[in-house]
C-alpha cells in the first residue's frame, strides 16, 4: 500500500486535531451547562475524585458514581477536555497510579488543559515520609504497605511510581510549569474537604504524615 506524502499526512493530522478540539469544546460547553456551572466562574477539575464530591468541581473518575461528571478508564489522557479550559486541576493520590515512565506525559496533559496562570494541585505519597514512618513503626512493612503500594482492592488501586519533593518538583518544571510551591490542605482555597492530602497513617497509636503536597503553576 502506497503511503501518503509527508506533507499531506501532516495536513490531515492537523485537520483531525482541529476537529477533535472543536468537538471537545462543544462537549465541554454542554457539560458545564448541564450541571449549571457558569462559564465566568473558575473551572475546577477533580481528577480521580473517588467518593469525594467537592462543591464546585467537575468530578472525573474511572468508576461511575452519582457525583462523577466524566467517567473514563484513562484519567491521564483527557481528550474530551479542550485546551486551556481549566483554572485548577486537583489530583490527590492519583499520580502514583500511572507508570513512572508516563509521569511526564500525564503532567503535560494536565498542563495542556490548564489556562495560563492555572494551577495543578497534587498530593502524592512522599517516599521520604514513608521511610520515616517505616522506621518509626519499628520497621513494620504493614504500617506503610497500602500507602506505598496501593490498596490493591480493585483494578485501578495499584501504585506504579514513587515521589519525593525534589523529584516531583523537577518533573513539574520539566513538564512546562513555570514555578512550584507547597500547599496546605488545612488552609487552602477550594479545599474544604478531608482526604489523603491531610490524612496520616496510624500504627500502634502513632500517626505518621505520608503526603507530599505541591502545586505547579502554568
Amino acid at each position: 500500500m502506497k503511503l501518503l506524502p509527508v506533507g499531506l499526512r501532516k495536513v490531515l493530522k492537523c485537520q483531525a486535531k482541529d476537529l477533535r478540539q472543536r468537538w471537545a469544546m462543544r462537549a465541554w460547553s454542554r457539560l458545564l451547562h448541564k450541571h449549571g456551572i457558569s462559564a465566568d466562574k473558575p473551572a475546577l477539575l477533580h481528577v480521580g475524585c473517588g467518593p469525594i464530591n467537592a462543591h464546585g468541581f467537575i468530578n472525573i473518575d474511572a468508576r461511575p458514581q452519582p457525583h462523577v461528571h466524566i467517567v473514563t478508564r484513562n484519567l491521564f489522557k483527557l481528550w474530551m477536555i479542550p485546551d486551556a479550559s481549566a483554572d485548577l486541576i486537583y489530583m490527590c493520590h492519583v499520580l502514583e497510579h500511572v507508570g513512572h515512565n508516563d509521569s511526564m506525559s500525564t503532567l503535560r496533559e494536565m498542563y495542556r488543559i490548564l489556562r495560563p496562570g492555572g494551577v495543578l494541585r497534587i498530593s502524592v505519597p512522599d517516599l521520604d515520609l514513608l521511610i520515616a514512618a517505616y522506621q518509626g513503626s519499628g520497621h513494620q512493612i504493614r504500617a506503610i504497605e497500602r500507602a506505598l503500594m496501593g490498596g490493591q482492592d480493585y483494578r485501578f488501586n495499584f501504585h506504579y511510581a514513587a515521589f519525593n519533593a525534589e523529584h516531583l518538583r523537577n518533573l513539574l518544571l520539566t513538564g512546562g510549569f513555570r514555578t512550584t510551591r507547597e500547599w496546605n490542605p488545612l488552609d487552602c482555597e477550594h479545599h474544604d474537604f478531608a482526604d489523603w492530602a491531610s490524612r496520616p497513617i496510624s500504627w500502634n497509636g502513632r500517626d505518621f504524615p505520608v503526603s507530599l503536597n505541591l502545586e505547579g503553576v502554568k
